[in-house]
């Protein structure tokens, strides 16, 4: 969503469209099993890394919050948390390559070109077939974007959206959190990208946007600013979480691992969180 000029109007629409976010449950103990660690294996210099010397990370298209500017800037949750991986498995910033890929090469079971991708990529069972994944390092929520000046600029509950068209983006875990919060109470309207979705909210297409909270926020502060995130849907089943994706059965997996649980113990990922996320103060809407 960074562009500049005369590309600046078409960023919301092309880059909202690389949520990684997907529909079907979520259950991270089933998920990410990382396994049990020999210490020895995660040492500098010992991880068996595509280049030798090299931590080789895969990403999309940067976006806020995930990546402000480049990845290579350190800037934005994704990137920062990245960065801060890399210094607990040995990897100074130097000695990370980024590698541009699609969400679908990231979580596909072919061959990936990355030791590990940082893509806002849900924990599911399913996926879980087919690569491998981190232990979690985030929860996300689905928010509610409504227009500044449209019907539902006040909605403060479920009740006051009832009757709103909703756009969600088709197969992914916006639908199934709106049909559990409201059943037929709104008109779901689906759209291919969230970027789409969001252009319809603004040109007053639809009445509302739902999409994961974190990307909502950045959406209505610094791509769409006539819109703003009402509060969250209540969760749908098992808690929804990203982690960082690894070839299935990578030799890596569990060195990843180890060092996303350091840094959640030692604090460094709430720190990531209030720094690059803004959505604590979102309530949850009843």
């Amino acid at each position: 969503m960074r562009t500049r000029g005369a590309l600046a109007a078409l960023a919301p629409v092309v880059l909202l469209a690389l949520t990684a976010c997907s529909a079907g449950g979520t259950d991270a103990d089933d998920a990410a099993t990382p396994g049990a660690t020999d210490a020895a294996a995660c040492e500098p210099g010992a991880l068996p890394t595509l280049t030798d010397g090299t931590l080789t990370v895969g990403a999309g298209e940067p976006y806020e919050p995930w990546y402000v500017g480049e990845p290579t800037s350190g800037e934005g949750f994704e990137s920062a948390l990245v960065y801060a991986v890399a210094d607990r498995l040995g990897y100074a910033a130097e000695d990370v390559v980024w590698e541009t890929v699609t969400f679908e090469q990231i979580v596909s079971p072919a061959i990936k070109p990355f030791d590990l991708a940082a893509y806002q990529t849900s924990i599911t069972p399913e996926r879980a077939e087919a690569v491998d994944f981190s232990s979690p390092y985030l929860t996300s929520r689905q928010g509610v974007i409504v227009a500044d000046s449209g019907e539902f600029s006040d909605a403060a509950s479920l009740a006051d959206l009832e009757g709103a068209r909703v756009g969600v983006t088709a197969a992914q875990t916006s639908l199934d959190a709106v049909e559990a919060a409201w059943g037929d109470a709104v008109e779901v309207v689906p759209f291919s990208a969230a970027g789409d979705g969001m252009t319809a909210l603004s040109s007053g297409t639809v009445d509302a946007m739902v999409m994961d909270v974190d990307q909502g926020v950045a959406a209505s502060t610094v791509y769409f600013p006539d819109t703003q995130v009402v509060g969250t849907l209540p969760a749908v089943g098992e808690p929804e979480q990203l982690g960082l994706v690894l070839d299935k059965d990578s030799a890596l997996t569990a060195c990843v691992s180890d060092a996303v649980d350091s840094l959640d113990e030692d604090g460094t990922l709430d720190a990531l969180r209030t720094e690059w996320l803004k959505s604590d103060d979102v309530p949850e809407l009843s």
